[in-house]
């Protein structure tokens, strides 16, 4: 190799490694030391052994095809890196495979960067307190579902929910313990609706939940139980026992409604619940 062209390689900033057949390294640049903490001195003459199981270079070597992909090695100094990485089988002029070339860089910084920004979509879409979607979030499911809806005639309904006198909770027992209302009340919503309805914190004590491939009376029947199987929970804080109760509202999507809409009627509905006496589910009379 020129001093030139061995110069241009360990200036690329990638590991580059030449291996016989028998996956013995015979070129290590200035960039695998780098990048592993080998060094040319200790590692020439030595198997290529940054796999131990289901080895790509072997693969490579047999099959004389190309391996591409992505994987954990570990360096000298024990810690393990990410690494995406290119094995190119060498042959000579009989078309016989004599080695490979495996080409390397590290991509933890990325793969790192890819984690802290799922992160941040995941908060972003997520209730801190309960761990259900958040407005945000419930409102694209909702524009979705009209969309479907106006494409599909889909029916679906909106049950709009608000926890009776929550502020008498907070104000008698603490924060600590409306916390525990909100994160307990959002359980039971949670594992009471079926695997597809999607239910939402919108804000404060009140909920949301989008119910699909229901008609007016199952949507009744489903806010109903929801009611119920709040009613029915117990909150013990030392020797006090705390109740909880839901106001709700309910309405079927029609082809007029908005976001904006739809939410208004469920809404009102729900403070018409809390007027007539509180949990109680006041459903939209049909069209």
């Amino acid at each position: 190799m020129s001093n030139f062209f061995k110069e241009t390689v360990d200036n690329l900033g990638l590991g580059v490694c030449n291996v016989d057949r028998e996956k013995k390294i015979t070129y290590w640049n200035k960039g695998a030391f780098e990048i592993t903490g080998f060094d040319e001195k200790e590692i020439l003459g030595n198997k290529f052994c940054f796999w131990n199981e289901n080895c790509p270079v072997e693969s490579a070597l047999s099959s004389g095809e190309m391996r591409e992909s992505n994987s954990v090695i570990e360096c000298k100094n024990g810690k393990k890196i990410n690494i995406s990485y290119k094995i190119i089988p060498n042959m000579d002029k009989d078309k016989k495979i004599i080695g490979a070339t495996i080409i390397f860089h590290d991509i933890s910084k990325h793969i790192e960067i890819v984690r802290k920004v799922e992160e941040l979509q995941q908060m972003a879409s997520v209730d801190y307190l309960t761990g259900l979607p958040n407005r945000r979030m419930f409102e694209k499911s909702l524009n979705a579902a009209l969309e479907e809806m106006h494409r599909g005639n889909k029916k679906f309904g909106i049950i709009f929910m608000d926890i009776d006198n929550f502020k008498k909770i907070n104000d008698n027992y603490g924060h600590e313990i409306g916390d525990l209302v909100l994160k307990m009340v959002s359980a039971k919503l949670l594992s009471t609706l079926r695997p597809y309805d999607i239910v939402s914190r919108w804000g404060g004590e009140e909920f949301v939940a989008l119910v699909s491939h229901v008609d007016r009376t199952k949507l009744f029947a489903i806010a109903s139980r929801l009611r119920s199987m709040v009613d029915r929970m117990s909150i013990f804080n030392g020797e006090c026992v705390i109740k909880v109760t839901l106001s709700i509202g309910a309405v079927m999507a029609n082809e007029n409604d908005s976001v904006q809409s739809i939410i208004k009627r469920a809404d009102e509905l729900m403070y018409k619940s809390k007027n007539s006496g509180k949990n109680r589910v006041t459903i939209e009379m049909q069209n």
